[in-house]
C-alpha cells in the first residue's frame, strides 16, 4: 500500500512538472523596449493626423501578428489595426515603426492604448498605455506638402532635395522644421519663412543629412505660430539611398 502510494505520488508529481514545462514553452514570452507614443513620447496625437509609434519587440516564439488597438475612455470611439508585414511576421525580434491614422470622426479625448504580439502558438502579449487625442485647432497652421511625395518619393544622403509645401497661417510662422525619421530622427530648421502670415508658398532645396543610413524614412514637415500652434504633415515611406 505504501509503494502504491508513493508511486502515485511520483506520477502526479511528474504530470505537474509536465503542465509547467508546457506553460513554459506555449504561453507569449515577449518583451518591449525603446518605447515610443506619439511624438518624443507625448503620448499625444491630433483627430485627422496620425499617431507615432515606435518600439523595440524580442519574442521568445515567432511573431505572428501584431496589432494596435485603440478604445476611447468614458466613451464609444475605437480604433484598430492588424500589421502582418513580412518585417513583423516569422521573427524572433523587430523594431515596430509605424504612424496610424487618425480619422477625422474620432472623438478627442482619452484612450486606452494595445499594441498586441501574437506568436505562431497564438499566444499574445500586449504593452498597454494610455493617451490622449486632441480635436483640430481651427487656427493651427494648415499645411499640404507636395514635394516629396508617394510618387516622388526618394533621394540620396548628402545631396539636395527640392520640398514645396502649400501653408496658410493665421498667425505669423515663428518655425519650420522637416524631419527625416528613420532608427534615428535627422532634423532640419528652416527660418527663411519665419514671420511670413496668410497663404504662402514654401519651396526651397534641402540637403538630405550626410549621415542617414540608407533605408526607408518618414518625413515630417511642421510649421509652428508665433502661438505655439503646430501642424506636421507626413510623408511615410520615403527612401534615403547613399553614393
Amino acid at each position: 500500500m505504501i509503494g502504491a502510494f508513493a508511486l502515485l505520488s511520483m506520477l502526479t508529481l511528474s504530470l505537474t512538472s509536465c503542465d509547467k514545462d508546457d506553460d513554459v514553452k506555449t504561453n507569449a514570452n515577449v518583451t518591449f523596449s525603446n518605447i515610443e507614443v506619439g511624438l518624443e513620447n507625448s503620448k499625444e496625437a491630433t483627430v485627422g493626423g496620425d499617431l507615432h509609434l515606435e518600439c523595440d519587440i524580442v519574442s521568445e516564439n515567432k511573431i505572428k501578428s501584431i496589432e494596435v488597438k485603440m478604445t476611447q475612455k468614458d466613451g464609444k470611439g475605437t480604433l484598430s489595426k492588424l500589421y502582418t508585414d513580412s518585417k513583423y511576421t516569422g521573427v524572433l525580434n523587430t523594431t515596430f515603426h509605424e504612424h496610424l491614422e487618425l480619422p477625422s470622426t474620432l472623438d478627442a479625448g482619452t484612450y486606452h492604448l494595445a499594441i498586441n504580439v501574437t506568436d505562431v502558438n497564438n499566444n499574445s502579449k500586449a504593452y498597454e498605455t494610455d493617451i490622449k487625442l486632441i480635436a483640430v485647432d481651427p487656427n493651427a497652421p494648415v499645411v499640404v506638402m507636395l514635394n516629396p511625395s508617394e510618387t516622388a518619393n526618394t533621394g540620396v544622403a548628402g545631396q539636395p532635395l527640392t520640398f514645396k509645401a502649400n501653408i496658410t497661417v493665421k498667425n505669423p510662422i515663428k518655425a519650420i522644421e522637416i524631419e527625416f525619421h528613420g532608427d534615428k530622427e535627422y532634423p532640419i530648421e528652416v527660418s527663411d519663412y519665419n514671420g511670413k502670415t496668410g497663404s504662402v508658398t514654401f519651396e526651397k532645396q534641402i540637403t538630405i543629412p550626410a549621415e542617414c543610413p540608407a533605408g526607408e524614412y518618414h518625413v515630417h514637415f511642421t510649421v509652428e505660430d508665433n502661438k505655439g500652434l503646430t501642424t506636421t504633415a507626413e510623408l511615410a515611406g520615403f527612401k534615403v539611398t547613399t553614393k
